[in-house]
């Protein structure tokens, strides 16, 4: 997807505004002083140690093989997609993930090259937190683990479950290998996010934002209504439109570049322009506000 530079630029100033200006307590975030301490670590260790490594992987590592590792870990996220669509029961997108694992893994050289979206086989990527949301835990608290993005007490468990499920120890047989794939993909999935660096950075509150962003991301790849905030009709901005997957710095991915993992991701900040406070409007249940479990 391509970016929108003037929607792109508009979504930024919105969500650094709400994120400064964001004050008081948050019913989704009831360990909000664990919460900070974590994030300041977190914080602090992403600036000395983990933007610095995914700006020097960005200057080093050529733009081909950048994205030949995006597909390559892309198509195991799909593999993994393809067993939680299983588990929900979604024939259509489990069918999917099936051929764009088949057509990827057969034609793409393992998976190095992404032949399945130029026919038009679209990434449904579900993690296990998304099937525990689909089976009723949606409305989950805020939590922030060492080392690891923003998240939810809901998807942190999905998280380990999902790392149990996708293939890499099969693949990487060694623990010395497996840790440096999981190394490799976390340090890409930074690299595509430093676009975003400086809206995070101008916020009074990086926290805050980072927070309210998060929360909104998820609430509308779920489908319910965000925790807090009444809605409003701001026009939405989808986080591919911010930073697109074929977005590798400076310079432009080829066509077959995958879209950008929903993310987990790589996911971190942002993905509509009043994320912070109204994504409500167009959830279910729109303009009440939703009660947050652990």
């Amino acid at each position: 997807m391509s970016l929108k530079p003037t929607r792109a630029l508009t979504a930024l100033g919105l969500l650094i505004a709400l994120g400064g200006c964001a004050t008081g307590s948050n019913p989704s975030d009831p360990y909000e002083g664990y919460n900070r301490k974590v994030y300041a670590f977190n914080s602090g260790f992403d600036r000395h140690v983990y933007r610095p490594v995914a700006e020097g992987y960005q200057k080093v590592t050529p733009q081909p093989a950048r994205t030949g590792i995006r597909n390559f870990f892309d198509n195991l996220a799909d593999m993994l997609s393809l067993a939680n669509n299983i588990v929900m029961l979604r024939p259509v997108p489990a069918m999917s993930d099936f051929m764009r694992v088949s057509v990827n893994t057969v034609l793409g050289l393992g998976g190095l090259l992404d032949i399945a979206t130029p026919m038009g086989l679209h990434k449904d990527q579900k993690g296990f937190g998304d099937t525990l949301a689909h089976y009723g835990w949606q409305n989950s608290a805020y939590f922030m683990v060492p080392f690891f993005p923003p998240s939810t007490i809901r998807d942190t468990l999905g998280l380990g479950v999902d790392y149990l499920t996708v293939p890499t120890r099969e693949l990487f047989t060694t623990t010395y290998t497996d840790a440096s794939a999981v190394m490799v993909n976390l340090v890409d999935q930074r690299a595509r996010l430093l676009p975003l660096d400086p809206a995070r950075d101008a916020a009074l509150d990086e926290y805050t934002f980072t927070r309210d962003a998060w929360m909104a991301i998820r609430a509308r790849q779920l489908g319910i209504a965000p925790p807090l905030g009444n809605g409003d009709d701001n026009e939405e901005i989808d986080i591919n439109e911010l930073v697109p997957a074929n977005h590798g710095g400076a310079e432009s991915e080829p066509q077959h570049a995958m879209p950008a993992a929903p993310v987990e991701p790589e996911e971190h900040m942002v993905h509509t322009a009043h994320a912070a406070h109204a994504a409500a409007a167009e959830a279910p249940e729109a303009g009440k506000e939703a009660v947050v479990t652990p």
